[in-house]
């Protein structure tokens, strides 16, 4: 297996924020790429089918209005904020303790920047409907909700597997870029 070949130390110091020392080591040890690169790197392949799902069906509707640059910037923004989110809850909330949601937490997944492009089309489009898990149809501005609804408690409880904190991130890269679109900013 191709995971069998991975060296996890560099994983660890080169594609997350964060899981080694504290979540803030390779932020102060001059690693500042792992903001970005954090986003490229996955859990498992669930994690990663999951986020390609939301790129592939949210992003090409955003490309396809605003074009491929306008939906890189968009990845590359909600990605870098969501690492921002993410440090910054680390710095202020999180339990200074060495279980997982503490201190010793990673953050990886392209999720703060799928976030901002889903919740830019949902934003763009509220009343179309979206179906859950494929199946289920569902007002775009109801499952917006529901997606900012939950970050917000992933933060509140802490110690989740889920980073909401990162993904509110994605959230204001998508109403700041929404603003803007209407001309409100």
């Amino acid at each position: 297996s191709a995971w069998n070949n991975v060296d996890p130390m560099f994983m660890r110091k080169h594609f997350m924020i964060g899981a080694w020392l504290t979540s803030l080591d390779n932020f102060t040890s001059g690693r500042l790429h792992t903001m970005l690169t954090s986003s490229f790197s996955h859990m498992d392949l669930k994690h990663l089918f999951n986020n390609m799902v939301g790129l592939y069906f949210f992003g090409s509707s955003i490309a396809r209005t605003f074009g491929p640059g306008f939906l890189f910037q968009l990845y590359v923004t909600g990605a870098l904020t969501g690492s921002v989110f993410y440090l910054a809850e680390k710095i202020f909330l999180a339990p200074r303790k060495e279980v997982f949601g503490g201190w010793k937490t990673p953050c990886l997944g392209a999720s703060a920047a799928v976030n901002a492009i889903i919740l830019l089309e949902i934003f763009l489009h509220p009343t179309k409907l979206l179906y859950l898990h494929l199946f289920i149809p569902v007002p775009a501005a109801l499952m917006g909700v529901g997606l900012i609804g939950a970050d917000l408690w992933r933060v509140k409880k802490g110690e989740s597997r889920v980073s909401g904190s990162s993904h509110l991130g994605g959230a204001l890269v998508a109403a700041a870029a929404f603003a803007e679109i209407k001309g409100w900013i």
